[in-house]
């Protein structure tokens, strides 16, 4: 009984996971399809593309238990609620979350339509609260980067009313991995329970994404649909039919997303698949002409479908519109008229003469800093440290969303030594085993990531080099993988409880700053909310034009009454700006 209870338990667990992944892409993939048509996001989308969610999740499971389907989706339905609620309740105060992408995710709830027309023409006129800065260097990005979260917090913002209950996406994605890795670990392959959660907890659960749940940042919804790719590019390689479609579901939707978060995410998730596609082929091929014409057929499709729809649908406002207006579907990153290359701008000036692996290793074993142009007028330098030692000071800094040094956190530069040792051992025993089933999945990403790190600029800047985190994931899942060998299993957990530390640490930093921040934010915009009660027109001059997006929080509050002037003499602080 105990037995039975355990696998439906976990069964709901992979399920409710399911249902929140079927609810992510169905909004991306409805809203795009509707853009084409002219029928931009309304409060309808979400109980609409939700009712849907649900038929295609007890449809896609319809020869399983009807009960468990049931439980599994009223869970999803109450962790997407409830994740709902609590991200309205908190203010994303940081600059990024309050330019250009709360600018056009309020937009998009507002009836700006990205197929056919820019954000800088979408006005008062035409149904925004305000005006778009014509100087607003926001707007660049807006139009053509990429919109995958945007436009899910515009379906989820139109529903609440509330700008701040969009941004629930990473902590959605980072449940997506756990349920998914949990399922498979515990109830497919059998690993203990600890070694299982310890794995599944872990890889959503890290100094990357956990910095960004309370704010705008992607970087962490970017890890997950990374890792989400790797984990269904490696069942697929051991050939496991059963669940194949669930496999083959999750990494369209890992290629969907990493291609629509954001542009990097296209060549990512592009380079590795491809990778693994060759591997399928040539494996195909030592088994016959049959066999191969059969994955051929099988993975050519799947692949040019998923593509078409990712770039040519969902991403059809950024990179089909960018191909169509500018030639290049990665403008304004690259091609004529590109802008400059913010992480080799952003890097310390002590950077200039290093190579792209002194960069990475540098930042690797830095304190834990935001040592930049843009962060010190002094000159300051990244400062190495001993790995596994940190202070304070240095800790309260992982409540940055985007710290540049040593951005895995503050312990991850032991962990990254143990890392390559362990690397080391597995490939060396997987050689001697003759294991290639696993060794060349191993190899495959192993390979890239040292060749992305050695060919691509911003090495030291812990959420553009995301796949890193792979690799002590990995080696934490060999050493726990058979609970039997037991210097295996102790060695790996204590990986497991330094990484656990690792990431506590940056999360007690986060919890404290967002506490701290939205107290302070809440405060400033009751009182500018009863300002504007007590005056008849009040006077607002915006820290800077790119700050608009901080502005739709004021909409939810339905203050009108203030215009927006250049300068002003008044020094009482606003939300990204000054009043009188």
């Amino acid at each position: 009984m105990k037995k039975i209870d355990k696998t439906m338990i976990t069964e709901v667990i992979k399920k409710s996971a399911m249902f929140l992944l079927v609810e992510i892409i169905a909004i991306l993939l409805i809203t795009t399809i509707l853009f084409f048509i002219n029928v931009t996001v309304t409060g309808w989308h979400l109980p609409i593309i939700t009712i849907i969610a649900i038929g295609l999740t007890l449809l896609f499971y319809r020869k399983d238990n009807i009960k468990i389907n049931i439980v599994a989706i009223l869970l999803g339905f109450i962790i997407f609620t409830g994740v709902t609620f609590v991200e309205g309740k908190i203010y994303d105060t940081t600059a990024d979350g309050n330019t250009y992408h709360k600018l056009a995710i309020g937009a998009l709830k507002n009836g700006w339509n990205p197929n056919y027309e820019d954000s800088q023409d979408f006005d008062i006129e035409d149904g925004n609260p305000f005006d778009i800065s014509e100087d607003n260097i926001n707007t660049l990005w807006i139009d053509h980067y990429a919109k995958g979260t945007e436009i899910f917090a515009s379906v989820i913002y139109a529903f609440t009313g509330n700008i701040e209950s969009g941004k629930g996406y990473t902590i959605l994605l980072m449940y997506i991995a756990f349920g998914i890795l949990f399922s498979y670990l515990y109830q497919n392959k059998k690993l203990s329970l600890i070694a299982s959660l310890a794995i599944s907890i872990l890889l959503p659960f890290n100094a990357i994404t956990v910095v960004q749940v309370f704010n705008y940042y992607v970087d962490g919804a970017l890890t997950i649909s990374i890792l989400l790719i790797l984990f269904a590019c490696i069942i697929e390689s051991m050939g496991e039919k059963e669940n194949q479609k669930e496999n083959l579901f999750v990494l369209a939707s890992g290629i969907l997303l990493c291609i629509n978060i954001k542009f990097t995410g296209l060549a990512f998730a592009g380079i590795f698949c491809l990778a693994f596609y060759i591997y399928w082929m040539i494996k195909a091929a030592r088994q016959g002409k049959e066999e191969l014409v059969k994955q051929l057929k099988t993975y050519t499709i799947f692949y040019t479908v998923i593509v078409i729809v990712s770039i040519g649908i969902v991403g059809y406002s950024s990179y089909m519109r960018n191909m169509i207006d500018h030639g290049n579907p990665l403008y304004p990153l690259y091609g004529e008229g590109h802008v400059d290359n913010m992480v080799v701008q952003e890097q310390p000036s002590s950077f200039a003469d290093k190579n792209h692996l002194e960069i990475f290793l540098i930042s690797m074993f830095s304190k834990g800093v935001n040592v930049s142009p843009t962060y010190s007028s002094e000159n300051v330098q990244p400062t190495l440290k001993i790995p596994f030692t940190t202070s304070v000071e240095e800790i309260k800094n992982y409540s940055i969303p985007d710290i540049r040094m040593s951005g895995f956190g503050p312990l991850f530069s032991g962990i990254f030594i143990l890392s390559v040792i362990g690397t080391i051992y597995i490939i060396i025993r997987l050689v001697k085993e003759k294991n290639w089933n696993l060794l060349i999945p191993y190899g495959i990403i192993l390979g890239i990531t040292a060749i992305l790190i050695l060919a691509l600029d911003g090495g030291y800047w812990a959420r553009y080099i995301p796949y890193v985190y792979a690799v002590p994931i990995i080696v934490l899942t060999y050493l726990l993988w058979d609970k039997h060998r037991k210097l295996h299993y102790v060695l790996g957990m204590l990986l497991a409880v330094i990484m656990f530390i690792n990431v506590a640490l940056v999360t007690c930093a986060t919890l404290k700053s967002a506490r701290d921040n939205d107290a302070y934010v809440g405060q400033r915009i009751n009182e500018f909310v009863q300002y504007c009660h007590d005056h008849e027109i009040v006077n607002i001059q915006l820290n800077h034009s790119g700050v608009q997006g901080a502005l739709y929080n004021i909409d939810d509050r339905n203050v009108t009454n203030y215009e927006i002037k250049e300068t002003i003499e008044g020094k009482n602080e606003g939300y990204f700006f000054k009043y009188e």
